[in-house]
Formats: structure tokens, sequence, C-alpha cells
């Protein structure tokens, strides 16, 4: 039987860079899970006491007040700098020892 040279093999017709595409999917949801759930570790770091002010007069009366106050943005800072680390921890470190190939 005669080889031909027009048959299709799909490991050869499958592009390449959608491997990458797959690969950075799935780096990022694990590192928005890993941030997702760790998060919560820093809330009590994160509390400020706001403040209670009232104009007298001239004078300013500002006192703290007793309910402490979570800082959304401080976490969000938080959450992304986890997302960030675990983001660059694979792609820096972890993922030439595993594939032993470049990047880019």
């Amino acid at each position: 039987m005669p080889a031909r040279n027009n048959v299709h093999v799909p490991s050869e017709s499958w592009p390449f860079f959608s491997w990458y595409v797959i690969e950075f999917a799935v780096v990022i949801s694990i590192a928005v899970v890993i941030g997702w759930q760790t998060s919560p570790l820093f809330e009590d770091s994160v509390v400020m006491y706001g403040w209670e002010c009232e104009q007298v007069s001239q004078i300013t009366d500002c006192s703290t007040s007793d309910e402490p106050e979570m800082q959304q943005t401080m976490l969000n800072w938080i959450f992304w700098g986890i997302v960030g680390m675990v983001f660059a921890a694979w792609y820096l470190g972890i993922r030439r020892l595993v594939w032993k190939r470049k990047v880019l």
C-alpha cells in the first residue's frame, strides 16, 4: 500500500499556541482560587477605626468610632498580590522545573 502525503495528523494540526492559552487559563484560575481562599486570613490586619467629626463653630471635634471598619481596597490589593505571586512563581520558577522549556 503506497504512503500518502496528505494524511491528517491531529497532533500536527492542533495550533501550538493554544497549549499556552490553556496553561495560562489553568494557572490564572488556580491563582484566583488561592487568592480567594487566603484573603480572609488578612481581614484582621486591615481593620481601621474610622473618624466621626462634628463641626462646632470654628472648632472641629473628632473622635474615633467604636466600630472597626475593614478596608476593602486593601483587601483587594492583597488578593491581587497573592494572585500575582502565584502567577509569577509558576512562570518564573516552577514551570522551568516542570516543563524544561522556555516560556517564549
